[in-house]
């Protein structure tokens, strides 16, 4: 790479070498430390890559080997330049993009937020500009721990958040939960644990401190699980000393839940009439242009699309350019009824969509035995299922001081 482009700044040129000995010619560049490359035979002549600098210094080899040298084609800056030479405005015209660019290079274009789920990326985008995070910002402003750091006090259901900037995007990367985490309490402290929910351990691997319960037992949220206190016996099973220690567990707890869900049979429905119309607008930075290409008329109901391409050079380098796009489509609405298998159908992606956010906070479906029934106008899921999590959480336990040893008559 570094090679291409060194031969590309100095210019070389491909050369066709026919005549009484090409051999010795090729001899003699090599004792003059004349470098040549692609070397290849056509038919008794030879055609060959060099150097400006080196192609100067062929005349004399030329002379003494009796060969004819003619230039087939010319590559590199040199002769670019040297083709645009009464072009100048031309030339500036490059030194100006290639240093627009540069500047452009230098700022926010593009503000990307990724990994979130129940809030939305104009949610996350608003609380940014309020904190004076907005596109077209410089690329020195942007600190990214202030940034996480803002983003998990704002939000309490975010639970991990990073910020990198790639090109001219900043991407924001989040993970969140619609339960905010509870403070856990440094590694270094004693800390109990106790149950998060209510339910039947499954399994139980105590690592650090005092089992409090067993498998199979059902425990009522806020039950202790394991305890800080740890007790050292002596030879006769009695109590020798006692310290505290951070408890750490593995412990799944495995619950039932019911679920219920009904919607009405009876829906509006859009019936698109086939008509719609498009406009296009420019996004400049902060300033958007509107291009209407139709007259305005009124539509009874209608549905907006929008869709917008940034604009960008590289996968990173994205321009303060945007195009965009809105396509109207008229409906008409219209009353109409579910056929039983098409409420089946909204009914079975309404709770695959709700235990899709249970297995997004961590939880396991271990059984479903939701049921789907059509009474009349109502259609109505319902039914229980279990679940399994580490429903665990830490807590900072109430430590007894050690008992003092009783001070004898003469104080010993």
């Amino acid at each position: 790479m570094l090679t291409n482009l060194l031969k590309f700044l100095k210019g070389y040129v491909l050369i066709r070498l026919s005549g009484y000995s090409p051999e010795r010619f090729l001899n003699l560049c090599s004792h003059h430390g004349i470098i040549l490359w692609g070397l290849r035979s056509v038919g008794a002549e030879y055609e060959m890559c060099i150097s400006v600098s080196g192609f100067r210094r062929l005349r004399p080899l030329v002379h003494k080997t009796r060969t004819k040298v003619v230039i087939l084609e010319r590559h590199g800056l040199p002769f670019i330049l040297h083709r645009y030479r009464n072009r100048k405005l031309f030339a500036l015209g490059a030194l100006l993009g290639a240093a627009l660019l540069y500047v452009l290079s230098l700022f926010i274009w593009n503000i990307h937020v990724e990994g979130n789920y129940s809030l939305s990326d104009e949610v996350i985008l608003n609380y940014l500009e309020s904190v004076q995070i907005v596109h077209g910002m410089a690329k020195r402003e942007v600190h990214g721990e202030e940034i996480e750091a803002g983003l998990r006090e704002h939000f309490p259901e975010i639970t991990w958040t990073s910020a990198e900037v790639k090109g001219t995007r900043l991407i924001i990367h989040v993970q969140e939960n619609e339960d905010a985490a509870p403070e856990e309490i440094p590694d270094e402290e004693p800390a109990d644990l106790r149950a998060a929910d209510t339910g039947t351990i499954v399994s139980m691997i105590v690592r650090s401190g005092t089992p409090a319960v067993s498998e199979g037992m059902e425990v009522q949220k806020g039950d202790l699980l394991v305890r800080s206190l740890v007790e050292v016996l002596d030879d006769a099973g009695e109590t020798a000393n006692t310290y505290y220690v951070h408890a750490d567990a593995d412990i799944r707890i495995r619950r039932s839940e019911h679920y219920q869900d009904s919607f009405d049979m009876n829906y509006v429905k859009k019936v698109y009439t086939g008509r719609k119309r498009t406009s296009f607008y420019l996004i400049l930075g902060r300033k958007r242009l509107n291009f209407r290409l139709w007259h305005r008329e009124s539509y009874g109901q209608s549905d907006f699309i929008a869709s917008e391409l940034p604009l960008k050079i590289t996968e990173n380098f994205y321009l303060p350019i945007t195009l965009g796009k809105y396509t109207e489509q008229e409906y008409v609405p219209t009353d109409a009824v579910y056929t039983r298998e098409e409420a089946a159908a909204l009914a079975k992606e309404n709770w695959a969509l709700f235990f899709e956010k249970l297995r997004i906070k961590g939880l396991q479906i271990i059984e479903n035995n939701v049921k789907i029934e059509v009474n009349g106008d109502v259609c109505t899921a319902e039914g229980d299922y279990v679940v399994e999590e580490s429903a665990v959480q830490e807590q900072t336990p109430e430590m007894t001081p050690p008992e003092s040893e009783p001070e004898t008559e003469d104080g010993a």
